[in-house]
């Protein structure tokens, strides 16, 4: 099995809670680079906040959407910006990452994460649906407080 969230609009106790709830083990963070303006979502307060509750953090950057690709989102071409995705998930290092959390996915329920709410509008979509093609993995989508 393997989980999606996004933390868009989110407090990080009720992040946390729907992980628990949903009996994730293992926090699986995709951005590209691990930095958040909000300050409990920056990888160095991020891991240590998990694991007080019990929960691994793990980063897996090579997964994380390339500049042309985000500077395409923030223009709002989504088309151009899921194209250029689709060819970084075909990379060496992205296949790696793959293969991965293929395994995590295995033997843990691990949970992959980035921002945007809404998994349509994020990458993480696209990872799940790769891993649900090449492994047969299940997904379900989680909504931080639902």
């Amino acid at each position: 099995m393997l989980f999606t969230i996004g933390y868009e609009k989110s407090e990080f106790p009720a992040l946390a809670r729907t992980l628990l709830d949903a009996g994730v083990t293992r926090l699986i963070d995709v951005r590209a680079s691990p930095h958040s303006r909000r300050r409990e979502f920056a990888y160095k307060h991020l891991g240590p906040g998990l694991e007080a509750h019990g929960l691994a953090y793990e980063s897996l950057p090579e997964l994380g959407a390339p500049e042309p690709a985000r500077e395409a989102a923030k223009q709002g071409d989504a088309a151009t910006f899921f194209r250029l995705y689709e060819a970084q998930l075909d990379s060496g290092e992205a296949q790696q990452a793959l293969e991965r959390l293929k395994q995590l996915a295995a033997n843990e329920s691990p949970c992959v994460m980035c921002y945007e709410r809404d998994p349509k509008q994020c990458h993480r979509m696209l990872i799940a649906e790769r891993l649900a093609s090449m492994a047969g993995v299940e997904v379900e989508h989680l909504f931080v407080g639902s």
